[in-house]
């Protein structure tokens, strides 16, 4: 699973991120959140209507036809069921979006200790995720998003037996084409990373709380680095 990440994407990384994905130029920067949590707000890429753009959501879907906020804050949502339902099946078909993300917090089964799992080679990982609009009595909405995730990769499977999907390069210009409908087609996608595109290390349980948002969440803690 996935149910807390790191989104700390300087000025140039930003800058890189709007020449390499084509996306309209912005003025807001991400706010630094070394420890994101559910119901915060990520940023996350988008197409609409041709116009690729990076927007901000309450990371938590609500699904557009919910009555209440509460009743539904789904963070993650499976890749294997996506099609059951037709929230999410349309979601994949019309509504995806990319998370980018530094890496992503998991907490080994056997003491709950934290690691931070993080690209081995690129400065960012881009997770695979569908987005929804809810809209209050008065006429306001809040846009919100959910990450999807696959089986472990055997890097992750000590860890956890979930993970998120992470898209790579070669596919992100696919996940973003608001022409490709094709909901089975696009869940071929939606598979565990290659054992060698990750890498991890232990970190504190400072990261625990979600009070604590400093750069002190990615510090890796003395001691092997052995997940076994």
């Amino acid at each position: 699973m996935c149910g807390r990440f790191a989104q700390v994407i300087k000025h140039d990384q930003l800058q890189k991120l709007l020449t390499e994905l084509k996306l309209r130029d912005s003025s807001e920067q991400i706010e630094l959140n070394y420890n994101l949590a559910p119901t915060q707000v990520t940023a996350a890429i988008v197409t609409r209507e041709n116009l690729r753009y990076l927007g901000f959501f309450r990371w938590g879907l609500i699904p557009s036809w919910s009555r209440e906020i509460g009743k539904y804050n789904l963070i993650n949502i499976r890749s294997d069921t996506i099609l059951e339902k037709p929230t999410f099946k349309t979601g994949l078909s019309r509504r995806r979006c990319l998370i980018p993300a530094n890496g992503f917090y998991e907490w080994r089964q056997s003491d709950k200790a934290p690691f931070f799992i993080h690209p081995a080679e690129a400065e960012l990982i881009f997770f695979a995720g569908i987005y929804d609009s809810w809209t209050y009595p008065d006429g306001s909405f809040i846009p919100s998003c959910s990450i999807i995730t696959t089986e472990a990769n055997q890097l992750m499977q000590p860890l956890h037996h979930r993970m998120p999907v992470l898209v790579l390069e070669q596919d992100r210009e696919a996940w973003l084409d608001p022409q490709n409908t094709d909901a089975r087609d696009l869940q071929s996608l939606l598979i565990p990373a290659p054992e060698d595109y990750l890498s991890l290390y232990p970190v504190s349980r400072y990261v625990n709380s979600v009070r604590n948002n400093s750069p002190a969440c990615l510090e890796a803690v003395s001691g092997t680095a052995e997940i076994f």
